[in-house]
């Protein structure tokens, strides 16, 4: 954007406007300014528009604050510079990126669409090309599942900066700036040093944070960001004299090696570039291969921070230096590279689609199409401030570092877990009760009925009530079998429903990530207490020509003898129905036969003979008539009961001493006192 003459008028009527003390702090900020001493500069700057100075310091403080890694707090200053029509050409670019950055992402694409077509720098139009390319897909990136949890390691974290934790021999190593004792003038904040928090077991996060030897830690440089062998006995790092993560020159990557217990004095490697800013080392996970991010200029550079990688060859020396290139490397800033122990590579960009500032992500392989996929990691990992260097503790758990508001200082370390690892399978009773009347068999929903959930010992594993909509739910376990009864006022009791979870387990690598919520589904039909109501008893078997009790149909029985215990108020009669094959008269005498054998076997299980009427139809009544296959024939051999009276019709069914767990169900007569005894009778649910 070049300066126009009328421009250049007009600011010299600003500068001849301003005071002898605006211009003279103004002049000291750009001093500081151009020596990359930051927060000094912002002091001045701040000064000079404070008496009246140039407008143009608004633009250098917005600068000072981006490039002091301070992006959010830069976008007012922008904002001031870009309404006072600066012409740097930066300012309506960057200003783009600090809306970005405190989550204004339609000003953002906005600033940055007006910048494309008034911009002449032809780098900066490109990139923001990109960005606005990747602010077309930050929808996807907003409504990820996610399964991670994040929380602030605040047992560790202090007011100053805690970032870049890398896990070894249960120790936390991590930089910080908390017993900084000199100042770095460039971010106003104290030299970085190395630390390991070292747990003591006495409770969460319990321990001590302690800084590296002296001879790994310096007054005047910045030590940060600490990789350990496999073994744990060598350790490389950064150090240098700007403390900018990202920008600054003359940071340089360092070797110590522990000899004895102790750290030896760190020489730095060979690759680095003394001319360039080298940092944010991480060794691969088998230790042939080691990571860096650096601005060096290369051919196969991509702009900003490139991450590079090196080997180590067959004298235990690095070189080989490679510029991982795209898609990994964009125009934009990529820094802390990790790779975790099953060699899955992980980095911080600011250069790829991400909610602000810096965003973590992670490289798949896209089989399909044989290439690298760049996966943003999405919330709550990611925010629109910077979140970077990521590393594992395990498969499950880990940390990152990361400057989002309401932390304990400036970057602090930050757990995760991921869940997508944990795999839990819910299975869930998915149940539903209904009622039938004899003339209309409408299965109608009933609400407030009573259930209950008994383990195969007997023992009540939950009393629960229907809804409006006939639904219960409850949490059962699979490969388990359980019981079912349930009641409602004016309908049969069912004592005798089964549920079974055998077979429904899901293998664990079918399990979808984090929590899996399988329905069991069961419905439970109870017929409407009425005169007249037929209910078919299935599997009641007899061996030919003989009416005796089998085993198998004693069981069945049983369920009957249950039945007309909870149901007291009903008398049934019993009837059993032949196929029409064979005589009339010998299949109604055989069936008569064989519904007086289940009668007497129910009545020598203490039900009242008055209670239960056998009847043998033969083949009067068939199911289907003229029957053809042995399937029709096996519909009209059969056993039902028929309610042929009903006692007392005004009977309710409640729980006694429900608070107490006692499962006796009690059967009240209506109008009957709470507190009268005798009166009514109990029956244990078992």
């Amino acid at each position: 954007m070049k300066l126009n003459l009328s421009k250049f008028f007009c600011l010299l009527v600003i500068l001849a406007g301003c005071t002898p003390s605006a211009m003279k702090s103004y002049k000291k900020g750009m001093q500081h300014y151009e020596q990359a001493e930051y927060q000094p500069a912002i002091e001045n700057f701040q000064q000079s528009v404070s008496k009246g100075g140039p407008s143009d310091a608004n633009y250098y403080i917005a600068e000072s604050f981006r490039r002091s890694n301070r992006m959010q707090e830069a976008e007012p200053f922008y904002a001031k510079a870009v309404e006072n029509n600066t012409n740097q050409e930066e300012a309506y670019y960057y200003y783009g990126f600090a809306l970005k950055a405190v989550g204004n992402y339609v000003g953002a694409a906005k600033q940055l669409s007006n910048y494309v077509k008034i911009g002449q720098n032809f780098d900066l139009v490109n990139r923001a090309k990109n960005e606005l390319e990747n602010l077309k897909v930050l929808n996807d990136i907003v409504e990820k599942k996610s399964y991670f949890e994040v929380k602030n390691l605040d047992k560790l974290n202090s007011p100053f900066t805690e970032y870049s934790p890398t896990f070894k021999n249960d120790k936390l190593y991590f930089t910080s700036n908390r017993d900084a004792q000199k100042m770095h003038t460039a971010s106003g904040t104290g030299f970085t040093d190395l630390y390991e928090f070292i747990f003591d077991g006495a409770d969460y996060f319990s321990g001590q944070a302690r800084k590296l030897p002296e001879a790994i830690n310096t007054e005047d440089a910045h030590e940060a960001s600490a990789t350990f062998s496999k073994d744990g006995k060598t350790m490389i790092f950064s150090r240098g004299n700007t403390g900018s993560k990202k920008g600054a020159k003359d940071v340089d990557i360092y070797e110590s090696v522990l000899q004895a217990g102790v750290w030896s004095e760190p020489k730095m490697l060979p690759i680095s570039d003394p001319d360039a800013w080298d940092s944010s080392p991480a060794l691969s996970a088998d230790g042939k291969t080691l990571y860096f991010a650096s601005n060096r200029e290369s051919g196969d550079a991509n702009g900003g921070v490139d991450i590079y990688k090196a080997t180590k060859d067959e004298k235990g020396e690095w070189g080989n230096v490679t510029n991982l290139g795209t898609p990994i490397n964009t125009r934009g800033n990529e820094l802390f590279p990790y790779e975790d122990s099953r060699g899955i590579f992980y980095f911080s960009s600011d250069g790829h689609p991400s909610l602000g500032g810096m965003d973590l992500f992670v490289v798949r392989k896209d089989s399909t199409k044989n290439k690298l996929k760049i996966e943003n990691l999405g919330r709550p990992i990611n925010t629109s401030y910077d979140d970077f260097a990521i590393t594992f503790k395990d498969t499950l758990t880990g940390y990152f570092s990361s400057n989002r508001p309401n932390g304990k200082g400036d970057d602090d370390i930050y757990e995760f877990l991921d869940k997508s690892k944990i795999k839990i399978a819910h299975y869930i009773l998915d149940g539903l009760i209904v009622g039938v009347t004899k003339d209309d068999k409408t299965e109608i929903p009933l609400d407030s009925a009573r259930i209950q959930l008994v383990s195969a010992k007997g023992d009540t594993i939950a009393a629960l009530t229907s809804n409006a909509a006939g639904k219960y739910t409850y949490e059962i376990e699979p490969e388990t079998r359980y019981k079912i009864i349930g009641a409602r006022f004016g309908y049969l009791k069912e004592s005798n429903g089964e549920l079974s979870t055998v077979g429904t387990k899901i293998p664990f690598e079918k399990l979808g990530p984090g929590e899996s919520f399988i329905k069991i589904p069961y419905k439970m039909v109870l017929p409407k207490i009425e005169v007249g109501v037929t209910i078919v008893i299935d599997n009641i078997y007899y061996d030919f020509n003989k009416w005796d009790i089998r085993p198998d149909a004693a069981l069945e029985l049983l369920k009957i003898v249950q039945l007309l215990v909870d149901n007291p108020e009903i008398k049934i009669e019993l009837s059993s129905h032949t196929d029409e094959r064979g005589s009339a008269d010998y299949n109604r005498k055989l069936s008569q036969k064989r519904a007086q054998s289940a009668v007497d076997y129910i009545i020598s299980k203490g039900i009242a003979k008055d209670r239960i009427t056998p009847k043998g139809y033969g083949e009067d009544k068939p199911l289907v008539k003229n029957a053809q296959t042995e399937e029709d024939h096996q519909r009209n051999r059969r056993t039902e009961f028929t309610i042929t009276n009903v006692t007392n019709p005004n009977i309710t069914i409640k729980k006694k001493d429900e608070a107490e767990g006692d499962q006796t169900i009690k059967i009240k007569m209506k109008g009957e006192d709470e507190d009268s005894t005798g009166t009514s009778e109990e029956i244990k649910s078992e």
